[in-house]
């Protein structure tokens, strides 16, 4: 069973209680890497008999993690996490139910899910700490300046800037899933019915279908933004022909001072993923041209 899966199991046995209990710990991670058990007394306002009590029932539900030394302290894990943002979906009215997963990867787990209107939607789950801490910490510019920071937290960090991105290509026209909500590390958006580009096996104009995702891109540039990760594994294409462009928490400005390097190694991933796959004649050159000024077709 799937940490999302396991949350939502585990909210069925959850009082109001423990959930202050996990958003004291939530708000101590940001500053302790194992929350001080006074700590936790402080901020959730319960006293240490009743806290005691909850910790424990916490602990055996597998939420929690404890240390004894040099001090009793507590952390949460990513089911934990995952319980506080679908509580706060469902109490906000964007979220009734959870369904299966239709995406696991490496920094993010991607579900079906339904709102009160009976609305199909996804739900992605950023899991920053499945990859190295120290990596993360380089790459991501929404890190910066942070002493201490949790993979919850990154993780947090992570979907808010994919949630910022999203309303804002949305905004201008770009071709991404309509963003709906945002809570800690998760974003809900539009379910798309369609399939990644990588998974296509043919294509009947793969030079429109190019083409269309480029002038994609060169929406997204004109409104001041660089997806930096675009590849064939995050563009997906339905049955008609339509694409979508996702997975943008690592978006940068078109002002960045690397922003030329960046666009070029962006769509060069794009023309070259069409002239291997399909023989495609656009170079790279040529690809870069169309998203900074236009090309007939």
């Amino acid at each position: 069973m799937s940490s999302a899966e396991r949350a939502a199991q585990a909210l069925t046995q959850l009082e109001s209680y423990d959930l202050r209990i996990l958003q004291a710990i939530e708000l101590g991670m940001m500053q302790h890497e194992y929350v001080p058990f006074e700590e936790v007394a402080r901020i959730s306002g319960l006293n240490f008999s009743e806290l005691e009590f909850r910790l424990g029932n916490l602990d055996r539900l597998d939420l929690i993690y404890r240390q004894k030394e040099p001090y009793l302290g507590y952390i949460m894990n990513y089911t934990a996490y995952d319980c506080l943002a679908l509580n706060a979906l469902v109490k906000g009215g964007t979220l009734e139910a959870l369904g299966p997963p239709v995406g696991m990867g490496k920094e993010a787990d991607v579900y079906e899910a339904m709102m009160p209107s009976k609305r199909k939607v996804a739900v992605k789950f950023h899991r920053l700490g499945r990859t190295s801490f120290r990596d993360t910490r380089r790459k991501r510019d929404y890190n910066a300046d942070r002493r201490h920071i949790s993979w919850l937290y990154q993780s947090r960090l992570a979907a808010e800037s994919e949630f910022r991105a999203l309303k804002a290509m949305h905004g201008a026209g770009v071709a991404v899933p309509e963003p709906i909500d945002q809570n800690r590390h998760t974003v809900t958006m539009e379910y798309l019915e369609a399939v990644q580009l990588s998974d296509v096996t043919e294509l009947d104009e793969p030079r429109e279908l190019l083409l269309d995702i480029l002038e994609n891109v060169r929406k997204a540039y004109e409104a001041g933004v660089i997806h930096t990760d675009l590849s064939e594994y995050n563009v997906m294409v339905n049955a008609e022909g339509r694409v979508w462009l996702i997975d943008w928490p690592q978006y940068t400005a078109s002002s960045h001072t690397n922003a030329e390097e960046i666009l070029s190694r962006d769509v060069g991933n794009v023309a070259y993923y069409f002239q291997r796959k399909y023989r495609t004649d656009m170079t790279v050159e040529e690809a870069v041209a169309y998203v900074k000024k236009g090309l007939s077709r």
